[in-house]
């Protein structure tokens, strides 16, 4: 009797079955509905920008995350309260406001100290340990890809956008729309992957027991960097850009 019963009622085919339809779906399309959802991406390690092209469930392998855990966690966020998906129900022309005031000024803002720090450490602390110079120089590769990378967005792609959704007919010299798209996500792997060399020389960005005061604070100020540029990278990626892509 109580093996019919355990046969007739499995506990872990009924959980599998309530998360199925959360591992289905897109990484970047659940941050798009509720961009609190991203916070518990982060917690797991699941990569919600670059990655926001992926199922949920391949993104979890991919971290290594309990599928179970992560859907639980973002059932809690769900139940919590108002969806916070202000930012995707802007006009594409004051979504591209507040990217370029909020996400591509910290950008402007922030890189000039990382290049400071870094050298600062260089200078410090580089014939010492070997891990400095490598990172100096990650640190400034990061650096040289965004800022070209901002000029492109704000006079060649952001410009096309706001005039295709104010109903204008864009003429411009990359074709369709979806090539300097592609072009920005490309661009945008590449940050991604340059970040991954820096997590992978700096522990995660945790300093050790005898780094200096500059040494610390160029790793916190990579946190925060790192954590802005993912939701800069997330409101392109899964936003502005296919909203922009079904215009054309």
């Amino acid at each position: 009797m109580l093996s019919a019963h355990l046969s007739s009622e499995n506990p872990v085919e009924a959980l599998s079955a309530s998360i199925t339809p959360w591992l289905e779906r897109k990484v970047g399309e659940l941050v798009a509905e509720d961009f609190r959802r991203a916070h518990v991406f982060s917690q797991f390690g699941i990569d919600f920008c670059c990655g926001g092209g992926r199922a949920l469930a391949n993104a979890c392998e991919r971290a290594e995350a309990n599928p179970e855990q992560v859907v639980a966690a973002l059932e809690a966020v769900s139940h919590s309260g108002a969806k916070e998906d202000e930012l995707n129900q802007l006009p594409l022309d004051q979504l591209i406001d507040y990217i370029e005031r909020t996400h591509h000024q910290y950008v402007r803002a922030k890189a000039p100290l990382l290049l400071e720090y870094s050298e600062k450490m260089v200078r410090a602390h580089g014939e010492h340990y070997a891990e400095i110079i490598p990172f100096a120089g990650w640190v400034r590769a990061l650096i040289e890809d965004l800022m070209p990378h901002l000029m492109k967005e704000e006079n060649i792609l952001f410009p096309a956008i706001r005039a295709m959704s104010q109903g204008e007919q864009v003429q411009g010299c990359f074709g369709h729309i979806g090539n300097p798209i592609n072009a920005m996500q490309y661009e945008h792997e590449e940050a991604g992957q340059i970040l991954q060399k820096l997590h992978e020389l700096t522990n995660d960005f945790t300093p050790p027991e005898y780094a200096c005061t500059t040494w610390r604070v160029c790793y916190a100020t990579l946190v925060e960097f790192e954590a802005d540029l993912h939701r800069h990278i997330h409101l392109e990626n899964n936003i502005l850009f296919p909203k922009a892509l079904q215009l054309a």
